[in-house]
């Protein structure tokens, strides 16, 4: 398994290709703007990029979806209480502003456990409401690494005060499950720098117990 990351948009939002690098099979997550740039990358390894998968609606994780999607004719993973904010330009954020207005259809809707193949690679589904109603991470199976969207950084969590966002929701998602994640995960956040769950309990951030090792 091979990881590349890309840092894309005005936010900076991190934009992961993983493939398996046997059968050139490849996912990539949160493609949030430079569809030309991502897909440069893409055809300069002749991956076969079956799947767009989508931790989260907002607009700066999405935008660069439908021309991915027109180009190679993959599929949009996202969860199922993702739907209507990914269709909905308000809801996802598109619409402020300057932005260019984006409506997604997801085709694979995801609840939590589910697995995702990539080649010989297994990501599982990992429901992490709280940012928004259908936020998720995924963890590769026999691996100790997590992509976490915005659900949680390396130094912060993700914000709830857009639509769909909910502190209280959030607060539980990290008690009851984030805070879980032995000290030896590695997570890939949407955005900022890739640590360990060690380093991101040294910071005591909140709603996160130091109880696992």
């Amino acid at each position: 398994m091979l990881i590349e990351t890309f840092i894309v948009g005005m936010y900076e939002t991190n934009c992961y290709i993983v493939y398996d690098e046997k059968t050139l099979e490849a996912c990539i997550i949160d493609p949030g703007d430079e569809a030309k740039r991502l897909a440069k990358f893409i055809d300069s390894k002749n991956l076969i990029l079956n799947s767009i998968i989508l931790t989260h609606y907002h607009y700066d994780h999405i935008g660069a979806v439908e021309e991915l999607q027109r180009k190679y004719g993959s599929q949009i993973y996202c969860h199922k209480k993702e739907v209507e904010g990914l269709n909905d330009s308000q809801i996802n954020g598109s619409i402020i502003g300057k932005k260019k207005v984006i409506e997604v259809t997801g085709d694979k809707l995801l609840s939590d456990g589910n697995v995702i193949r990539v080649g010989e690679i297994d990501l599982e589904v990992i429901h992490t409401p709280g940012h928004t109603p259908g936020g998720i991470c995924l963890r590769v199976k026999n691996k100790n690494i997590i992509f976490t969207g915005d659900t949680i950084f390396s130094d912060d969590l993700g914000r709830t005060d857009l639509i769909g966002g909910s502190e209280e929701v959030l607060k539980k998602t990290i008690t009851n499950k984030v805070s879980k994640w032995p000290d030896n995960i590695i997570i890939y956040p949407g955005h900022g720098d890739i640590c360990s769950m060690r380093e991101v309990r040294g910071r005591k951030i909140q709603y996160l117990t130091s109880k696992v090792k």
